[in-house]
Order: structure tokens, then C-alpha cells, then sequence
């Protein structure tokens, strides 16, 4: 699996803890998690530097298991 996790509230981003200079903007028992990251978008759109900040997969390796 390759995931890049954004927010969410399952427990990948603990509650409380400063990034950046600030608190994660919900918590993870907050009903609204969608909602709240997307209005504190002018918090964390400034820390996505581009490509350079971006998941960059050079390559995947599959194997079938018998």
C-alpha cells in the first residue's frame, strides 16, 4: 500500500501537537475533520512546497505469492 495521509482522524496526526507554528486545526473525535482542515487551508497549503514536498514513487516491485 502507498498512501500519503492529509489530515483525517484516524490517528496518524496526534491531536494537539504545534507544526508549523500551530495546532492541528480538529481533533481526531471531531465529527467535522473534512470540513476543518479545508477551512484552515491558508495554515497548511503554505507548508506543500510543490514537487519538492510531493510522494515521488521511482518505481514498484510486485511479487504474486503462491
Amino acid at each position: 500500500m502507498i498512501n500519503v495521509a492529509v489530515g483525517g482522524k484516524i490517528g496518524f496526526f496526534e491531536d494537539d501537537v504545534p507544526n508549523e507554528g500551530y495546532e492541528k486545526p480538529w481533533h481526531n473525535s471531531d465529527p467535522n475533520v473534512t470540513e476543518k482542515f479545508w477551512e484552515a487551508k491558508e495554515l497548511w497549503y503554505p507548508t506543500w512546497k510543490g514537487d519538492d514536498a510531493a510522494m515521488q514513487v521511482e518505481s514498484v516491485k510486485m511479487w504474486q505469492v503462491e
